[in-house]
């Protein structure tokens, strides 16, 4: 799994240990309200599923959301430490995924005693270079106050959205078992396989169907993403005033706090984006997207690109 510093530094303001700076030196910030307003909404139908999507070359033809991507890249950017606090080489976990990934386990598995002297030491280690201590003092303060209505935010940001996939999903799912079903009535050759000449219409048949599902669930998802935004909006404006006066690395954690935000609304929209964006191709050249689940049809397998329990969102996805 690809761990990038950003989501490093999230899940530092995630686990309470971000309210001091993050590094003795770092990226310039940037504004989390801009990266916000970057975030693309999912596409309007199908048709503009296929332009907002792309397929990869290579042995495993993945699908990917360049616009969504672009917003990933401004949040990393924005969080890309530099130097070594705690003994953490934040240089290197700029350039080395591996390496990232171990400091995440690391801070997972901490204790809230560790967390806190962990904190403690990145604090000390910003004394005289992160702005003024009544600047670090006001941001710390902030994040430590703002973790309940974080967490609360949060939430019904996440019930929000899962909803609406997880309903557009379970229709994708009946059109699946009705496929399935067809398919082993199908007459079978020697070996037992279906024939194509009864599986191909089927597999047809339910692409037309899943695509017309998904014309007519993406205004509503769409719709719930607007509300969540709406959420997400309301607690970053908290922390408005003072990113605006933030300066030097004293603004590092928060705009972590608030780029948090921001990647979950584009990690849900990338979501929906993708899902779209495979059934405008899925019968394009054998694409087959990312491996879950299958149906048969007349271009070789199709893959459903989301984890296959729920068809919700998944890591393969960003999620």
């Amino acid at each position: 799994m690809r761990v990038s510093v950003a989501a490093l530094a999230i899940g530092l303001v995630a686990t309470g240990m971000l309210s001091a700076p993050l590094a003795a030196g770092a990226a310039p910030g940037g504004d989390p309200f801009a990266t916000l307003n970057s975030v693309p909404a999912p596409p309007a139908n199908v048709a503009a599923a296929a332009a907002a999507t792309q397929v990869g070359g290579g042995a495993r033809s993945l699908l990917t959301a360049p616009a969504n991507d672009a917003v990933e890249t401004r949040i990393s950017d924005a969080l890309r430490p530099t130097g070594s606090v705690a003994g953490m080489d934040l240089s290197r976990a700029s350039s080395d995924p591996a390496y990232a990934a171990q400091l995440q386990a690391r801070m997972q598995g901490m204790s809230m005693a560790e967390k806190m002297a962990l904190a403690n030491q990145m604090a000390a280690a910003q004394q005289g270079s992160a702005g003024s201590p009544g600047s670090m003092a006001a941001i710390a303060g902030f994040v430590a106050g703002q973790r309940s209505a974080d967490m609360a935010a949060q939430q019904k940001i996440r019930s929000l959205l899962d909803s609406a996939l997880a309903s557009t999903g379970a229709k994708h799912r009946a059109i699946d078992d009705a496929l399935n079903t067809g398919a082993k009535a199908c007459p079978t050759d020697k070996t037992g396989w279906p024939l194509d000449t009864c599986t191909g219409p089927l597999g047809a048949k339910s692409i037309a169907q899943h695509r017309a599902l998904e014309d007519g669930s993406l205004g509503a998802e769409a719709q719930a993403l607007t509300q969540a935004r709406a959420i997400a909006l309301a607690e970053m404006n908290k922390g408005r005033d003072l990113l605006a006066h933030a300066s030097g690395t004293s603004a590092i954690s928060l705009t972590a706090w608030a780029m948090a935000y921001v990647q979950i609304l584009n990690d849900y929209g990338k979501a929906m984006t993708l899902r779209a964006g495979f059934w405008a191709h899925a019968d394009g050249n054998k694409y087959t997207g990312l491996v879950t689940a299958y149906i048969r049809a007349p271009g070789g397998e199709i893959y459903w690109p989301l984890k296959d329990a729920s068809y919700g969102p998944s890591i393969g996805v960003g999620l």
